[in-house]
């Protein structure tokens, strides 16, 4: 009975914790001149109680599965900070671009920690837990927008959002928490994991991320979805040896298309085609012109090191396109300023080829479908967003795929 009681209790912990780290989505303390996330102290007090727990309920097999997944996970983001460190050495970087470089995969190496550290305390509850976590801190940000226009009011402001493509603000909108790329990683895992529970709560889960994913209106991840499930539907159906060659096959054709993308980018032919064809970019055109400046597709460029982007976009008050300071918006471009070349290549086959090849170890097929899915899915994320060092994202990835990699485990 006091062994039930203390898991209840963790648990309980777990959610609450779970709740807080999606809701401070972007609040910051100040600490030595460094703003600290208070969902960054949350992870913390995450892996401290998980740490307690060990000691009470030693699983030394369980805890190892899942830090191992979670290291898979966290190697991309060892692999560019070690290859940035030689670039800051021989550059002389600037302490605070060192220092930003260092903390911004340091937090998501946390956040991957933090769903390992949940794996072992939730155990095969942790996907549904982390999801209703999720959904409350949704609905925690959502309650004062309703409070503001009322329950009419504010479903005719959605619906001109959504009728307008996301591009007229209207204030009902909560597209800032970016928590629609996290719903996507959610939704492929609940489209093939449906277990034995009752209909209605399947309908209710899928309710949620639709309204979700609607109201926090993201293009990208409409695309990121049906691509990533497309990817997962045809592997579930494949027999053993087609699966392989399908996971080859997507391993090949990601380097290929990844490594051309950047001079695709770099010189031009993103903007010339988006104009052609009418493609309403959000800036993105503009925003990669203005960046061209800073580096070149060849192999002797090395990198500005990491932080860089951040340090630039901090520092400039306005760009002379017209547009507020912004991120690079692409996943790969932002990596291959900041890494070069050489460490750019290091650095992509650590994100797809590499969890892929360690993830999908044939235990369960639809495990192993949702792990490409969600890879996939983040691949394509990469292509507009920041996606890498958004930790909401970071988080709600690493929880699917670790309890992915324990389903598998257990079957």
């Amino acid at each position: 009975m006091r062994i039930r009681y203390i898991e209840r209790l963790a648990e309980l912990l777990s959610f609450l914790l779970l709740t807080g780290i999606f809701y401070y989505y972007n609040t910051y303390m100040t600490v030595g001149g460094f703003g600290v996330g208070y969902q960054y102290i949350l992870c913390l007090l995450m892996c401290t109680m998980c740490a307690g727990l060990f000691l009470i309920f030693p699983d030394p097999a369980y805890f190892y599965h899942s830090a191992k997944a979670a290291g898979v996970l966290a190697c991309s983001y060892f692999a560019a900070m070690l290859y940035s460190a030689a670039i800051w050495i021989f550059s002389f970087t600037p302490v605070r671009q060192m220092i930003s470089g260092f903390f911004e995969p340091g937090y998501m190496i946390l956040c991957i920690l933090c769903a390992a550290m949940a794996a072992y305390v939730l155990r095969e509850k942790m996907l549904v837990y982390a999801f209703w976590a999720l959904t409350a801190a949704f609905a925690l940000l959502l309650f004062p927008k309703l409070r503001a226009y009322g329950a009419a009011g504010f479903i005719r402001r959605l619906f001109e959002y959504v009728s307008s493509g996301g591009r007229t603000f209207t204030g009902a909108s909560l597209e800032d928490t970016s928590y629609s790329y996290t719903y996507v990683f959610f939704c492929l895992y609940f489209l093939f994991h449906r277990g034995e529970e009752a209909p209605w709560r399947r309908l209710l889960r899928f309710a949620v991320i639709a309204f979700a994913m609607l109201d926090i209106f993201k293009r990208s991840a409409l695309l990121a979805l049906a691509v990533g499930f497309a990817a997962a539907f045809v592997y579930a159906r494949l027999g053993e040896r087609s699966r392989r060659w399908l996971v080859n096959s997507l391993i090949v054709a990601f380097l290929i298309f990844t490594f051309l993308y950047i001079p695709f980018v770099r010189y031009g032919l993103f903007s010339r085609i988006a104009d052609a064809l009418q493609i309403n970019t959000s800036a993105r055109d503009r925003i990669y012109r203005y960046y061209e400046r800073y580096y070149d597709f060849t192999p002797t460029y090395l990198g500005r090191g990491l932080g860089w982007v951040h340090r630039l976009v901090t520092s400039a008050d306005r760009f002379n396109v017209g547009l507020a300071s912004v991120n690079v918006h692409c996943d790969y471009v932002r990596h291959y300023i900041e890494l070069g070349f050489w460490g750019y290549l290091l650095w992509i086959l650590s994100v797809f080829p590499w969890t892929v090849k360690r993830l999908i170890r044939g235990n369960s097929a639809l495990d192993d479908a949702v792990i490409l899915g969600v890879c996939v899915a983040l691949t394509v994320f990469r292509l507009t967003e920041n996606i890498s060092y958004l930790y909401s994202a970071a988080l709600g990835m690493s929880i699917v795929l670790i309890q992915c990699v324990m389903n598998g485990k257990k079957g």
